[in-house]
């Protein structure tokens, strides 16, 4: 096999391994919410939405012409709905990467209410998306501690096979929802000398207590992963409109 088909061959690998990943594996019984007073009112206040209303609130044909969106594992009863659970800190070597290597999975060191992943965008251009609700304050929480975490992570690994990330660094916060943070990072796909390299980016946008977070890795090792801005753009109206609705 050459090098350049080699080189293809495994970024779609690396594809599928954040698929899989994506899909909840191995971060069950991990920490429960964290305890402290919530500071602000609208944090208080903000709507906590259900499994049902999470998995109403996935963008669609009408909100986003063109869109396609597919469950993950198709065809498997129960995958791409309610598969998030709060991750390990132990998990992540070192922990001070916990929250990135959490973010990378659609996941964080809380429980969630409900949770739901699909692969959504346009055609030739999508991202593997995940909406989770959380209880009262976690979803500020949540991107807080993962700001944090990018001040400092560079690096890590992950999970039972020890999937290592490098070149770990923060972008410019998104601009939609109440607020966010979005960074990149690499997949070690291949270590030593003639290591290979899949770009990776990930968004994460606050939505009242329901994250979005978007994630996408590159074709090839040469190219940057760019996260499609219309599936941004549709998805965050979706969900301003649902958690500021009272009925």
């Amino acid at each position: 096999m050459s090098k350049a088909i080699r080189r293809t061959h495994l970024a779609a690998l690396a594809l599928v391994t954040i698929g899989m990943t994506a899909c909840g594996g191995g971060h069950d019984g991990g920490a429960s919410a964290a305890k402290g007073a919530v500071s602000r009112g609208t944090e208080q206040n903000a709507r906590v939405l259900s499994q049902r209303q999470l998995e109403d609130a996935v963008v669609g044909g009408h909100d986003l012409p063109g869109v396609q969106v597919e469950g993950i594992g198709a065809g498997t009863k129960g995958i791409g709905n309610g598969v998030i659970h709060a991750a390990r800190r132990s998990n992540t070597n070192p922990s001070l990467c916990a929250p990135v290597s959490a973010a990378v999975d659609g996941a964080s060191g809380y429980t969630p209410v409900g949770s739901v992943q699909r692969i959504a965008g346009r055609k030739g251009h999508s991202a593997i998306l995940t909406l989770v609700s959380y209880r009262s304050a976690d979803a500020d929480r949540v991107i807080n501690e993962l700001r944090t975490a990018l001040m400092s992570c560079k690096g890590y690994s992950a999970g039972s096979t020890k999937a290592t990330y490098e070149d770990v660094e923060a972008t410019s916060d998104p601009s939609q929802g109440d607020g966010g943070v979005a960074f990149r990072l690499k997949l070690v796909m291949q270590p030593g000398e003639d290591s290979l390299k899949v770009s990776i980016s990930v968004t994460v946008i606050r939505h009242g207590s329901t994250l979005a977070i978007y994630k996408v890795a590159a074709d090839t090792p040469e190219t940057t992963a760019s996260i499609p801005a219309d599936l941004v753009n549709a998805q965050s109206k979706v969900l301003d409109a649902a958690v500021h609705t009272t009925a």
